[in-house]
């Protein structure tokens, strides 16, 4: 008996097989042209213009020629363009206007603001990154981008005062390295649930204001940029304690210390924090113990914790150690939370002592996940800890 393998797939409705292929890239769903006949215009009709980073040994000439083929030959309406790192024009942000996309990522674009087509009005979410942007510029776009949700605007060297007042729609905010910024004033934003703010200058002024809903603050500095506590301290106590998710990111070591002398001189109360996470850049083994205060100072000020996550960021410099128990002595915060994550774990001699620091302060830890970042670390994760009880092991 002749067996005879039917294609079900392109049986389907042209529109099903579109939403297929939309989900993946521009090059993924070109090549589904050469499947047979029916496949053969489907790619026309994507709605997710996804352009990948162009690859090694391709020349941005030829990245720039692909952008522009697929755009001019594309047909019907799109949901999302996403352009990561292309050198670009500013007939791309057009065209996603134009055919009313509720999503556009998009990056070194020039943009000229003033005179912008129609599509404004169905913008969802947008992310602007090496966009030459003004103040003038963000609040001409803002008030024409009635429905925007997300915002992002990244490496910007114009931005100096920046003003959002009165967006009844924006969900999510992001501001990061706008290099001149100066102020950044939030008014009566009344659905923004998340504020992220990366690298902003010392000496910039953050006014934040009738934002009933903000939950959710990421911060992350660097050398010589405004500090985490600085941040909390310029900020009214009903907004900090409206809280209840904070990420707290730090490059530099100097910058550690600098913020834990900031929280023993003020007293910093985060009342409502209840997920506090760190991402820390181990990059040297002799200062997890300084790290260690620093995020038990952090912990003292959220006395409503449940959840604390360490996030090890990649340190291949550093010293894997020899594994043997430690105990360390600590500074008298005993660590209330019911639930640890050790997330990124490597297995180096400084991440090691750490978590132990943390999880032999904890005085009712139910649960500890340890996240290792791959099967050699995972071995070493079940050595380390081999002697906590109720602890899940995962690899990524």
């Amino acid at each position: 008996m002749q067996v005879v393998h039917a294609d079900r797939i392109s049986e389907l409705p042209n529109d099903i097989l579109i939403s297929i292929i939309s989900r993946l890239t521009v090059r993924e769903a070109t090549a589904t042209c050469i499947l047979s006949t029916c496949w053969r215009h489907l790619h026309y009709y994507v709605t997710h213009l996804n352009f990948p980073k162009y690859e090694i040994g391709e020349t941005v000439s030829d990245y720039l020629c692909i952008v522009n083929h697929v755009l001019s030959s594309h047909k019907g309406p799109i949901k999302e363009l996403r352009l990561d790192w292309a050198e670009g024009h500013e007939r791309w942000f057009e065209f996603a206007l134009t055919k009313k996309a509720e999503r556009i990522h998009i990056a070194r674009v020039r943009i000229e603001f003033h005179g912008l087509p129609n599509g404004l009005q169905c913008l969802k979410e947008l992310s602007l990154s090496s966009i030459e942007m003004t103040d003038q510029d963000l609040e001409l776009l803002l008030s024409n981008c009635l429905v925007l949700e997300r915002l992002t605007i990244k490496f910007s060297s114009r931005c100096e005062n920046v003003s959002i007042v009165g967006h009844s729609k924006l969900k999510h905010l992001n501001f990061s390295y706008l290099w001149r910024i100066r102020s950044i004033m939030i008014h009566d934003a009344i659905s923004l649930v998340s504020l992220t703010c990366c690298e902003l200058i010392s000496g910039c002024s953050v006014q934040l204001s009738n934002i009933p809903k903000l939950t959710k603050l990421d911060l992350r500095d660097s050398r010589n940029r405004l500090m985490h506590v600085e941040f909390f301290v310029g900020m009214s106590s009903c907004i900090r304690d409206q809280l209840t998710v904070l990420c707290l990111t730090s490059k530099f070591f100097n910058m550690y210390k600098l913020n834990l002398g900031l929280l023993n001189d003020f007293s910093l109360q985060l009342v409502n924090i209840k997920h506090l996470q760190f991402v820390l850049h181990m990059w040297d083994d002799s200062i997890w113990h300084d790290i260690s205060r620093y995020a038990c100072r952090w912990v003292e000020a959220c006395g409503s914790l449940q959840k604390l996550v360490i996030k090890f960021l990649p340190s291949p410099e550093l010293d894997l150690g020899d594994g043997n128990d430690e105990t360390y002595d600590h500074y008298g915060c005993d660590l209330a939370q019911k639930y640890l994550v050790i997330s990124g774990y490597s297995g180096f001699d400084s991440e090691r002592k750490l978590a132990l620091y943390l999880i032999n302060s904890i005085t009712s830890l139910q649960k500890l996940i340890v996240v290792a970042c791959d099967e050699e670390a995972l071995a070493r994760a079940h050595h380390d800890f081999r002697h906590i009880t109720s602890v899940t092991f995962l690899v990524i």
